[in-house]
């Protein structure tokens, strides 16, 4: 049993303590603020405090961890052990305070504080302390608790510490099902009507031969996907939008036929999860609703989800989540920069900051979107290496890698062709390694 020492007990510290010690390292550990119970254990033991003792291993803590309030964080950044540190000090056996680093980038703390809001009212990336920084491309957490991890197996050569194994998940939003199948009269007349205006006849024959069914909808690529999952046994969720019609929610109506047969053919060979609406981030009762509406289709408690826009404000939405039932969740990311928005590429508990306390929402924390390489306007080639040096990153660590796809990407047509070729490749060297 490994025995820690800290001047208080806070709320804070027992989740990122429960994060490294039990969820990563695998390591059974007791806290204890008695300096004499301390110093007379005979095992293993970690002082956190601001003075060394003896014969312990010293972390030497900033105030972070035992602070009751959220406010402005002045946060000293350098370079050791080859990567980027947060909270250095040199007067420590690790040169840092890793536990204070975790905390900040795990809870997102940076996003409970006043900033300026992107047009979604998204916490914008270029704000973040990784993107100022330039260690967003980097799963720095991870990192840390490695190097941890080998500087405690030294002073401590007889503490077993878990390996970490390398997993990856595939996931696909299905915001827009298809392109011209199961579409209202109005809706289909009032798309060929622009077509015609636009002098689109490929795109007016397309709509046609769909529609006569003489040909299949460009964007029903659900059975390309599953033949790929089935033949490589690879953990899949696809997640549905099943909102009410708005100008940035425009999925099939959840009472649609097309819809509802899609939705029972997927989940035959993969996951599914809600795809909360646009607006959902800021309305308490409407994530219930849609996952509601999913749930009677499926037949299916449904548990996993994921923001549309991968929109959500800390701590509500989390909250909105937890009320509807939700227990993982898979929007922590950044929609315009391809990266580790948490500091992480492993599940990890929501910490409410308002409440001071760990919830029971497990957060999958994505590696990319196809659709931010798309908006950089990266070419394949460029995409796919980023793509590649993102996975490279995420196996280092053992960590999860966690992919987000659209079914209209992987597409045949001439504007998304291109990115179907990318996920082929991503798919061929993502297998070699599970």
């Amino acid at each position: 049993m490994l025995l820690i020492y800290l001047p208080e007990i806070t709320s804070r510290c027992n989740y990122v303590f429960d994060l490294i010690f039990e969820q990563e390292l695998g390591i059974q550990y007791d806290t204890t603020a008695d300096i004499t119970t301390f110093q007379n254990y005979a095992g293993q033991k970690i002082n956190y405090s601001n003075s060394r003792f003896t014969n312990e291993f010293f972390i030497k803590s900033t105030t972070l961890l035992f602070e009751k309030e959220i406010k402005a964080q002045r946060i000293p950044i350098t370079s050791k052990h080859q990567t980027r540190i947060l909270f250095p000090n040199e007067n420590c056996d690790l040169g840092f305070d890793i536990f204070s680093s975790v905390f900040y980038l795990v809870s997102r703390y940076e996003e409970y504080l006043p900033s300026t809001q992107d047009e979604y009212g998204r916490f914008r990336a270029q704000d973040s302390l990784a993107f100022k920084n330039d260690f967003l491309h980097l799963p720095v957490v991870n990192i840390w608790i490695n190097i941890f991890s080998n500087f405690l197996q030294k002073k401590f050569p007889s503490l077993k510490l878990n390996k970490s194994i390398f997993k990856a998940i595939l996931t696909y939003d299905v915001d827009v099902a298809y392109k011209y199948s199961g579409r209202s009269f109005v809706r289909t007349f009032g798309s060929a009507i622009k077509d015609v205006f636009a002098f689109n006849i490929r795109k007016i024959n397309e709509r046609i031969k769909v529609l006569n069914r003489d040909q299949k909808d460009p964007w029903d690529t659900f059975e390309d996907l599953k033949q790929i999952i089935l033949t490589h046994n690879l953990t899949t969720i696809f997640f549905f939008l099943m909102s009410d019609k708005s100008a940035h929610d425009r999925n099939l109506n959840h009472k649609n036929p097309a819809m509802k047969r899609l939705i029972n053919y997927i989940e035959s060979f993969a996951g599914i999860g809600i795809h909360p609406s646009f607006y959902s981030s800021l309305i308490p009762n409407k994530i219930t609703i849609e996952k509601k509406r999913l749930e009677k289709i499926s037949d299916k408690i449904i548990v996993k989800s994921r923001q549309h826009y991968l929109k959500f404000i800390l701590p509500d939405t989390y909250n909105y989540l937890i009320t509807a039932g939700i227990t993982e969740d898979y929007s922590m990311g950044f929609a315009g920069v391809a990266g580790f928005r948490a500091g992480t590429c492993k599940p990890f508990y929501f910490y409410d900051l308002k409440e001071e306390k760990q919830t029971h929402l497990k957060i999958f924390p994505i590696t990319f979107m196809e659709g931010t390489m798309i908006n950089l306007s990266l070419n394949p080639g460029e995409a796919l290496e980023n793509i590649l040096s993102l996975l490279k990153e995420v196996r280092n660590v053992g960590g999860t890698f966690i992919s987000i796809w659209h079914n209209q990407t992987i597409s045949k047509t001439d504007e998304y062709e291109k990115w179907r070729t990318v996920h082929e490749k991503m798919i061929t060297e993502l297998v070699q390694y599970l």
